[in-house]
């Protein structure tokens, strides 16, 4: 092949491209009309407002439930109408049955000594005087003769006034002698009666005459609650001896959350439910404290009840509804019927189809009884009860619809 040929042929082949490139090229189209044109069917027709129409409608309609008046009446699921209702607000709390601590008495050695005897045991039931440690001590053996001694201090010193009385009213001794007399009397009366006192209130007996052991009864009637000492054990005045409640009253305290105080006051009613009881007991809240714990940062609520038989025993573990003032409502909805999805509180409205979750904004709530404020209006037909079943079918559409 001569040059001549090859520059021929290269030259056929550039003009071949660029007839090429003429047939393959168009003018841009404007944006408007480029989006029209994308969206025109053979036609000539746009489908843009079609497909967003259709979408809108299948927004609305994938959070629906469909379900057959057959299919809600085998799922147990209770319809029921939103109407007014009486609400009386209820806080629910944990509590515990404890010792009512004004009826509570820790006995003590009135001095130290050794136990000789404890004729009672945890648990004993006692009545008030009934013998409950026997104690020897020195110290009670000199009170008591110092006692004596002062009794007999005091009958000396009462003859001598009476001798030197009748002297003076013969006018045989001096006035002067009289009151001196008197004086002594005087004086030792009042060493008698403040070595009574001394025994008296420490609970020891005045009879006996020098001996060093005591009896401790018990001052109230109640249950032995604890018994730290033993027979021929060495104890003293700063150690409790025995501890004896009444348990004819005990206390019921409830934790109440920092947040919920400001529905809280002393004289609210209070329903307690204890398993020892067979149905709740009614009370009145005697006491709210006016300090968080530190560890829980709740208040303590207390109730006090009356305990027939025994039956509440301190330790037990309760519950306490207190309850607040009744309030008419105008909207109202089961409060089982209000489920949380997504963080919204959602009530499931009858539809011809089956459900829609509707968004609700509650109020207040009793348990039973549950103030719709927005969301609802008064009449609306709803799942009253087994509307969980719905939110699980309502999750499940949600799930299969992500996949």
């Amino acid at each position: 092949m001569t040059r001549k040929q090859t520059r021929l042929i290269a030259l056929m082949c550039a003009i071949a491209a660029v007839l090429a490139a003429l047939m393959l090229w168009r003018p841009p189209a404007a944006p408007g009309a480029q989006g029209h044109a994308a969206h025109e069917d053979s036609h000539g027709h746009d489908d843009r407002h079609e497909e967003a129409a259709a979408g809108k409608s299948e927004a609305g309609q994938e959070d629906a439930i469909a379900m057959t008046d057959a299919q809600v009446k085998a799922n147990g699921i209770a319809i029921d109408s939103a109407g007014p209702a009486t609400i009386q607000e209820r806080l629910h709390l944990p509590a515990q049955v404890k010792v009512d601590a004004e009826r509570t008495v820790a006995l003590a050695a009135p001095a130290g000594g050794i136990v000789e005897s404890v004729p009672v045991s945890v648990g004993t039931a006692v009545r008030k005087g009934q013998p409950l440690v026997v104690i020897r001590s020195p110290a009670v053996a000199q009170w008591r003769a110092e006692y004596g001694g002062a009794q007999q201090r005091l009958a000396l010193a009462r003859t001598a006034y009476r001798r030197e009385k009748t002297l003076w009213e013969e006018r045989i001794s001096a006035r002067q002698d009289l009151d001196a007399a008197q004086a002594a009397f005087r004086e030792a009366e009042l060493d008698a009666r403040a070595a009574g006192e001394r025994l008296a209130a420490l609970g020891i007996a005045a009879g006996g005459g020098v001996s060093s052991s005591v009896t401790l009864r018990a001052p109230l009637a109640g249950v032995v609650l604890d018994k730290p000492v033993v027979a021929g054990q060495a104890v003293d005045e700063s150690r409790a001896l025995l501890t004896i409640a009444d348990l004819s009253q005990v206390w019921v305290e409830a934790a109440v959350p920092a947040e919920s105080l400001s529905q809280v006051g002393a004289g609210m009613r209070a329903r307690v439910s204890v398993n020892a009881a067979p149905k709740q007991l009614e009370g009145t809240l005697s006491f709210v404290g006016p300090v968080l714990g530190e560890a829980t940062r709740m208040a303590t609520a207390r109730v006090t009840l009356p305990n027939p038989g025994l039956r509440l025993r301190p330790g037990m573990l309760a519950t306490v509804d207190l309850l607040g003032q009744p309030a008419s409502v105008p909207v109202t909805v089961a409060s089982d019927a209000v489920q949380t999805i997504h963080e919204r509180s959602v009530v499931f409205v009858r539809t011809a189809a089956g459900f829609r979750p509707a968004s609700v904004t509650v109020g207040r709530s009793d348990g039973t009884r549950t103030e719709i404020l927005a969301g609802l209006a008064p009449g609306a037909r709803y799942a009253a009860g087994n509307s969980f079943l719905l939110k699980a079918d309502l999750g499940k559409s949600e799930a299969e619809h992500d996949d």
